[in-house]
């Protein structure tokens, strides 16, 4: 079987079997289409001629091409995935990317702002356009309930409810989960729901997609035209207020950086590791845990302070003694 057919079945298989988020299916294509690319230049076109050394070899290339070793390690991973199926459906009867060596790499630090930052940050977009309103109450949202960049973008307006005091948010699994809202999120998301949002729908008025007589959009947030607001939008509003915000030059700044703020403050002050797991849509508690690393000294702290037993303060007993 040819390499290009094993390819769309496993894409086929992504999009509708397991049905996995969009960035998902084009991180898996883009990386196996680099590789078969690079196996077919080489003669190999068939799935049954694709040794270990073809997998070894191709790795080598992408290293000697400048690729970074995140890169070439996520590679890996998706031909590993992509021969799991093969073998599970029955394309093939061994799996030659299983014995290749996964280049060893270092989990980068979760990165947070201080909490002056956030406060520069969230203090940045002006709140008089709804524009402005639109992006404060993105920024709170995101900070304030540690959701996705997708999931907030996929948001539908009807999923805050403000009034409430919290938001339904969909996962990139499709797994919905719902999340507290502070009051001062809930503040400008109701704000932007009364004000902003209606405003940026009034713009959709006259243009190309209501004159061809498209559905008003259902999204949340959504850009100066009244279409959804994209990620690169999104990308493009949280570098312009970092750098306005005087914070840094906005390089530092990405969208994942709020996420991280969340967890990482909510952690400091002693939230349950389990709650905010819950509260991020973490499947595991060790994605979790990686943003309480940063703080050693504060959960020794808390042991000491909190455990019957730590015996800090105390008469310390000799076991061999008492």
């Amino acid at each position: 079987m040819e390499l290009s057919q094993c390819l769309y079945a496993w894409l086929d298989e992504l999009e509708n079997g397991r049905r996995v988020a969009p960035a998902t299916y084009d991180a898996y294509k883009r990386d196996l289409e680099h590789a078969i690319a690079w196996l077919e230049r080489q003669g190999i076109g068939a799935i049954g001629a694709v040794t270990r050394h073809h997998l070894a070899k191709y790795l080598q290339a992408c290293r000697d091409d400048g690729a970074r070793s995140a890169t070439v390690s996520r590679r890996l991973a998706s031909l590993r995935s992509f021969y799991r199926f093969l073998t599970r459906v029955g394309y093939t009867d061994r799996d030659p990317s299983m014995h290749v060596e996964l280049p060893r790499r270092e989990l980068a630090k979760p990165v947070a702002l201080t909490l002056d930052q956030v406060e520069q940050l969230m203090n940045a977009p002006a709140t008089d356009s709804p524009a402005g309103l639109r992006d404060k109450a993105m920024l709170e949202l995101l900070y304030g309930s540690g959701i996705r960049v997708s999931e907030l973008l996929a948001m539908k307006a009807s999923d805050p409810q403000p009034g409430l005091g919290y938001v339904r948010v969909c996962s990139p699994r499709k797994k919905e989960r719902i999340v507290p809202l502070g009051q001062i999120a809930a503040g400008w998301i109701g704000l932007y729901l009364r004000e902003g949002r209606p405003a940026l729908l009034e713009q959709r008025i006259g243009g190309a997609a209501a004159r061809m007589g498209a559905a008003e959009p259902e999204e949340l947030f959504l850009n100066v035209s009244g279409e959804p607001l994209s990620r690169q939008g999104f990308w493009k509003t949280i570098k312009k207020h970092a750098r306005s915000s005087g914070i840094e030059d906005g390089g530092a700044i990405t969208p994942h950086t709020l996420r991280t703020s969340f967890a990482a403050h909510m952690l400091e002050r002693g939230a349950d590791l389990r709650a905010v797991q819950e509260m991020m849509g973490h499947e595991g508690i060790v994605s979790t845990e990686r943003y309480a690393l940063g703080d050693r000294p504060r959960v020794k702290d808390v042991y000491e302070r909190s455990h019957p037993r730590a015996g800090f303060g105390t008469r310390v007993l000799d076991p061999e003694r008492e």
